[in-house]
């Protein structure tokens, strides 16, 4: 290797291990581009006989826990079933692309430690998986949220990952226009 070729590698060398301090520190932007992220909106109906027997059981037991610690209505949630793919389930497992969609939006921490979410940007990954303007975030699969302690979320994050990469939905129950809705999303095959 002559002299050039020495410098040539010893900078791409460089660039290579500033790429990846660079992606520890700050964070590395997702690979996947919003183009390719879809969703489609289903009837409950219609994804009921899509799943399992057992899928169907635990689905209803989210729903009913949801019904039973919501604000006093023993009414069960309306449901909105969101079919998902992949590139947008490898989005929402990027913690650093959610965090910047949150940020992307506005929100406000209630005092009960749900999360109401305005300022929905039109084809954000928030608006994929069905959040609508002043949407209030209050449970993910049965498990009550509270934005004031990070770690709950991270781990309802990281709980929510874990189901939807092993093929379980997970259920996001929100308030919108103070009646509650139970977003169900369904993780591809």
């Amino acid at each position: 290797m002559n002299l050039f070729e020495k410098l040539l590698s010893g900078v791409f060398t460089l660039l290579i291990l500033a790429a990846i301090i660079w992606g520890a520190v700050v964070g590395l932007p997702s690979t996947v581009p919003t183009i390719s992220m879809h969703s489609e909106k289903i009837s409950e109906q219609q994804y009921m006989t899509e799943i399992t027997a057992e899928q169907r059981q635990e689905l209803t037991e989210i729903l009913t826990k949801a019904t039973s610690e919501g604000s006093g209505s023993r009414r069960r949630p309306q449901s909105e079933v969101y079919k998902i793919n992949k590139p947008l389930l490898d989005r929402m497992g990027n913690l650093n692309e959610c965090r910047r969609e949150l940020q992307n939006a506005s929100s406000e921490v209630q005092e009960d430690g749900s999360l109401k979410i305005f300022g929905i940007q039109r084809g954000s990954l928030l608006e994929r998986v069905g959040l609508r303007e002043n949407d209030i975030l209050r449970s993910v699969n049965g498990i009550k949220l509270d934005f004031n302690a990070i770690g709950d979320c991270l781990d309802a994050h990281g709980n929510s990952l874990t189901r939807l990469t092993a093929g379980n939905p997970v259920v996001i129950e929100i308030e919108r226009r103070g009646s509650p809705i139970a977003l169900v999303i369904d993780p591809p095959l």
